[in-house]
C-alpha cells in the first residue's frame, strides 16, 4: 500500500497499530545512532555529532550528499527530520487537537468544498530530535525543567519503541502511552526554547505540574501493564524511572496516595474477575451436562463440511473470520490499493490535467470576481506594523549594544529573525507562500542556526544574503541588481565587523527589514496592475465557465438545494415575493422571485451570530451557490458583531455619563470622540480583562480632557465592566436585542428596498456601506448564476410535482 493510502487510514487504525508503526520509525532513529538510556546516556557531543552528520534525503533526486536538490533547487531535508515528522504525525492522529483546514484540492474538484477537521500536534521535528540533546546536557547548561521534560519525552519514546516491537500490544496501554507522549511533547515544544529562568514562580510551578501529570498518566498505565507481565524487565525498568521522577517532583504524601489508588483499583479488578470466574464455572458445568446428553444423537447425524480456519485463528471458533489475503499478481509500480481494496494508479494524466484545469479556472474566476466585488480591509497588515515597530532606532541600538558584549548577547536575535521570516512569508501570495514556507523556516530557524551564528559573524552574513536573494527573487526585477549589491556590501561589513560587531548586525537586520517592507509594497502594486480591464469585462463568463466546467451538475448541489428548500416555504419569503420590491427585469416569474427571496433571507441569516455555534454557519453554508461569497460573508458577520457591540457600548456609556449629570451635548461629543477608538480596540482581538481596562481608561481620558468633569467612580467602572462582559456573550439576551436592531437596519435596505431607514446612532454610516456592499453582492450573484438557478427551479418543481398529484 502506498504512503498516500497509509496517510488516509491513520485515523482509522487502532492505537496499538499506531504504536507499532511509531516503533518501526524510532528503530530507524536508533539505527542512525540516536537513542536514550538513563543508565548509560550518550554524551551531548555524541548526540550533536549524530544530528550534524545525518544524511540529506530527497524523494525527487535521491541524492544524499548534496544540501540542495539539483532538480527543484530547494534544500534537502535530513533523514532523521523526515522520520521525526512521521512520528509526530502518527502521535497526532490519535491524541492531537482537532483543527480546521481548507478542503483538499481533490475534494474541491469533486464539488465538496466544505472545511475539514484533522487531529494533529505541533509539527516541529527538529525540536523532537533536539530533545535527545537537551536530555543529556549538563545541569549548568540547560534549565532543569527543560531537561526534566526532555528526559521524560525521550523515555516515553523509548518505551513506545520497545512496546511497539512486541508481537502483541495492549490497546489501553497504547492509548495511555500516546496520550502521555502527546502531553509531554506539547509542553516541551512550547517551553524548550523559552527563557525559563525569567519565568515567575507561579509559571514554573504550572510548567512542573504539567510534567507531573504526564508522568503520572504513564506511571499508572505502565503499572497496570506490569501486572499482566511481571517478568518483563524492560517494563520494570520503565516503571522504576517514572517512580524516581515522581519522587523528585511530587511530595511523598501525593505519591503514597497515588500508590494506594492503584492498589485499590487492582483489588477491585481482581474481585470482579473472581465473581466472573465463579459465574463462568457454573455455566460451563451446565454446558457439560447438555453436551453429554446430546452425544448419542450427534453421533448418528451425518458429518458436515469442516470449517476452514485461518492460521491466525488459534481458538478454533467459527466466529473468528479469516483475515483477508492478497490474491492475484503484484500491483504495478506507482499503483496503490484504495479503501475498497481496488488497485489504482497514483496520478494518471487525466487527473493531473483535470487538476491543472481546475486550478487555472478557479484562479481566473476568483480574480475576476475580485474586480467586481471588493471586500474592505478591516485591519491593517499586522506584519507591516510590526516591521515598522521593530525598525525604530531604539530597538536596533539595543541589539547593537547586546551584540558588543563579551561574550555577545544574542537574546534579541531570535525575535528579529522570526520577524524576518514572518515578514518575508506574508509578503508572498498564498499559493507561492505554501511552496516557500518550509524552505524559509528550515534555513532561518533559530534553533538550527543558533550554534553556527554564535560561532562566526560570517554565518549571519550568509543568512542575510539568503534573505536578500529571496527578496530579489520575489520582488521587482528592476531593483534586483541594486538589492544584491547592498547585500554584498553589508556582507563584507559583517565579516569584517565594521565598525564593530553590534553595529554590523544591527545594520544587517535594518537592511533585511527595510527590503522586506519594500517587497510588501512592490507586490501590492503589482497585484493592482495585473487586475486588467479584460478580467473585469469578462467576469461573468469566466465565473460561469468555472461553475460549468469544474463544479458538479446542479442536481448534485446538495448543500445549495438544502439551503433553498429551507427558505422556499418561509412566510417572510412568500410575503417578499408578492411585494413590489421583488419585481425585477431579471426575475420575471413567481418562482424566480421566490428563489431570490430565499437567497436574500438566507444570506441575512448567515450573518446572525446569536443562538448558533460557529460551525453551524459553515455546516449550513450553500457551498455552490455562494462559492465566491465566503470572504464577503465572513467580513459582514464580523461587521454585524462589531456594530452590535459598539451600539451596546455607546448606550451603556451614555447611561453612565447622564447619571453623572453630564449634559447630553457633551455626552454626544464624548461618544463621537471615542467611537473610532472603540472600533480599533475591537479589531485588536484583546482578552476580556484587557478590553474592560481599555474601555474604562479611554472614558476616563475623555473625561480628563474636560476639566469640569470628574473621573469614573468605582461603581461606574464596575457597571461598565459588567456591560463589556455581557456584550461579548453572543448567547446573552442583551446581545440578541442589539444584533436584531443591526440586522433589521440591513434588512430594511437589502430586502425592503428602503433608501433611508431610521438611523442607529454612530454606526449608521458603516451599516449603510455594509448594506450597499451586500446589495451589490446579491445582484451580481443572481446575474452570474441565473442559468444555473433556472435548472435548480426545474429540479424543485419536479420534486413538488408528485406531492401536488
Amino acid at each position: 500500500m502506498s504512503e498516500k493510502a497509509n496517510t488516509t487510514h491513520e485515523n482509522a487504525e487502532t492505537a496499538a497499530a499506531c504504536v507499532q508503526r511509531i516503533s518501526m520509525l524510532l528503530k530507524q532513529v536508533e539505527d542512525a545512532g540516536l537513542h536514550y538510556n538513563s543508565a548509560d546516556p550518550m554524551t551531548a557531543d555524541a548526540v550533536e555529532h549524530v544530528l550534524i552528520t545525518d544524511k540529506w534525503c530527497c524523494k525527487t533526486c535521491g541524492m544524499t550528499n548534496l544540501r540542495t536538490c539539483p532538480e527543484r533547487g530547494k534544500p534537502h531535508r535530513r533523514q532523521l527530520v523526515r522520520v521525526a515528522q512521521d512520528v509526530l504525525r502518527l502521535i497526532g492522529s490519535k491524541t492531537g487537537q482537532i483543527v480546521v483546514r481548507p478542503p483538499k484540492l481533490s475534494a474541491s474538484m469533486n464539488g465538496r468544498s466544505r472545511l475539514r477537521s484533522l487531529r494533529r500536534v505541533t509539527m516541529n521535528p527538529q525540536a523532537l530530535l533536539l530533545a535527545y540533546y537537551y536530555a543529556v546536557l549538563p545541569s549548568n547548561e540547560v534549565d532543569p525543567l527543560v531537561s526534566e521534560c526532555a528526559q521524560q519525552l525521550v523515555e516515553l519514546l523509548e518505551q513506545l519503541k520497545l512496546n511497539g516491537a512486541q508481537p502483541h500490544v495492549d490497546e489501553q496501554y497504547a492509548i495511555a502511552l500516546l496520550s502521555s507522549t502527546s502531553l509531554m511533547w506539547e509542553e516541551y515544544s512550547k517551553k524548550f526554547a523559552a527563557d525559563l529562568s525569567s519565568l515567575r514562580g507561579a509559571d514554573r510551578r504550572a510548567y512542573q505540574e504539567v510534567i507531573v501529570n504526564g508522568t503520572k498518566e504513564a506511571y499508572v498505565a505502565a503499572t497496570r501493564e506490569l501486572q499482566k507481565a511481571p517478568s518483563n524487565e524492560e517494563l520494570q525498568a520503565f516503571v522504576g524511572l517514572l517512580h524516581d521522577r515522581l519522587s523528585r517532583l511530587t511530595p511523598q504524601e501525593d505519591l503514597n496516595e497515588m500508590k494506594a489508588t492503584i492498589l485499590e483499583k487492582r483489588r477491585e479488578l481482581e474481585d470482579s474477575k473472581e465473581e466472573k470466574g465463579h459465574k463462568m464455572s457454573e455455566e460451563e458445568e451446565s454446558k457439560e451436562h447438555a453436551e453429554m446428553s446430546n452425544n448419542a444423537a450427534s453421533a448418528k447425524m451425518p458429518l458436515t463440511t469442516a470449517t476452514l480456519l485461518s492460521d491466525a485463528n488459534t481458538s478454533g471458533s467459527e466466529a473468528e473470520a479469516a483475515q483477508p489475503v492478497m490474491m492475484g499478481p503484484e500491483i504495478p509500480p506507482d499503483w496503490y490499493v484504495d479503501e475498497h481494496g481496488r488497485s489504482r494508479p497514483l496520478h494518471p494524466d487525466s487527473v493531473r490535467r483535470r487538476r491543472e484545469k481546475y486550478v487555472k479556472f478557479e484562479f481566473r474566476a476568483v480574480k475576476a470576481y475580485e474586480t467586481i466585488i471588493t471586500v474592505p480591509e478591516t485591519k491593517g497588515d499586522s506584519v507591516k506594523e510590526q516591521l515598522v515597530l521593530f525598525m525604530n532606532e531604539a530597538q536596533l541600538a539595543m541589539l547593537a549594544e547586546q551584540c558588543n558584549c563579551h561574550p555577545p548577547d544574542l537574546r534579541s536575535v531570535p525575535r528579529f529573525l522570526k520577524l524576518v521570516i514572518d515578514g518575508l512569508l506574508n509578503a508572498l501570495p498564498r499559493r507561492l507562500r505554501s511552496q516557500a514556507e518550509q524552505e524559509v523556516r528550515d534555513v532561518l530557524d533559530w534553533r538550527i542556526v543558533r550554534r553556527s551564528v554564535m560561532g562566526s559573524p560570517g554565518n549571519i552574513a550568509a543568512l542575510m544574503r539568503y534573505v536578500m536573494r529571496k527578496v530579489t527573487e520575489y520582488g521587482a526585477p528592476a531593483k534586483a541588481e541594486e538589492t544584491l549589491k547592498l547585500a554584498e556590501d553589508m556582507s563584507k561589513d559583517l565579516e569584517a565587523c565594521t565598525p564593530d560587531l553590534g553595529t554590523a548586525v544591527a545594520n544587517a537586520f535594518r537592511l533585511m527589514l527595510s527590503s522586506i517592507r519594500q517587497l510588501h509594497e512592490d507586490i501590492a502594486q503589482y497585484s493592482l496592475l495585473v487586475i486588467s480591464q479584460q478580467l473585469r469585462d469578462n467576469a461573468v463568463p469566466y465565473i460561469r465557465e468555472f461553475i460549468a466546467e469544474c463544479l458538479p451538475k446542479v442536481d448534485q448541489w446538495e448543500s445549495s438545494l438544502a439551503f433553498v428548500r429551507r427558505y422556499f416555504e418561509d412566510e417572510r419569503v412568500k410575503a417578499w415575493t408578492n411585494s413590489p420590491i421583488a419585481v425585477s427585469a431579471t426575475a420575471l416569474t413567481l418562482e424566480e422571485r421566490q428563489l431570490r427571496g430565499c437567497l436574500r433571507y438566507g444570506f441575512l441569516d448567515l450573518l446572525r451570530s446569536s443562538g448558533i455555534q460557529g460551525n453551524d454557519r459553515w455546516h449550513d453554508y450553500p457551498t455552490e451557490s455562494f462559492y465566491f461569497e465566503k470572504k464577503v460573508i465572513f467580513y459582514a458577520t464580523n461587521a454585524v458583531q462589531e456594530n452590535s457591540l459598539l451600539l451596546l457600548l455607546s448606550g451603556s456609556i451614555a447611561t453612565v455619563l447622564r447619571g453623572k449629570g453630564v449634559d447630553s451635548r457633551i455626552v454626544n461629543d464624548i461618544l463621537k470622540q471615542l467611537h473610532d477608538k472603540f472600533r480599533l480596540l475591537l479589531l485588536d482581538e484583546l482578552t476580556l480583562p484587557h478590553l474592560k481596562t481599555s474601555v474604562t481608561s479611554l472614558v476616563d481620558e475623555a473625561l480628563a480632557q474636560r476639566k469640569t468633569l470628574v473621573a469614573l467612580t468605582e461603581n461606574e467602572i464596575t457597571q461598565l465592566h459588567g456591560t463589556v462582559e455581557t456584550m461579548t456573550n453572543t448567547t446573552g439576551s442583551l446581545y440578541v436585542v442589539f444584533e436584531k436592531r443591526i440586522l433589521s437596519f440591513i434588512e430594511a435596505i437589502l430586502v425592503q428596498g428602503q433608501t433611508d431607514p431610521p438611523p442607529l446612532g454612530l454606526v449608521t454610516d458603516s451599516l449603510r456601506r455594509l448594506a450597499a456592499l451586500l446589495q451589490h453582492v446579491l445582484v451580481f450573484n443572481w446575474e452570474v448564476y441565473q442559468p444555473f438557478y433556472k435548472e435548480m427551479l426545474l429540479l424543485l418543481a419536479q420534486e413538488e410535482a408528485p406531492v401536488s398529484t
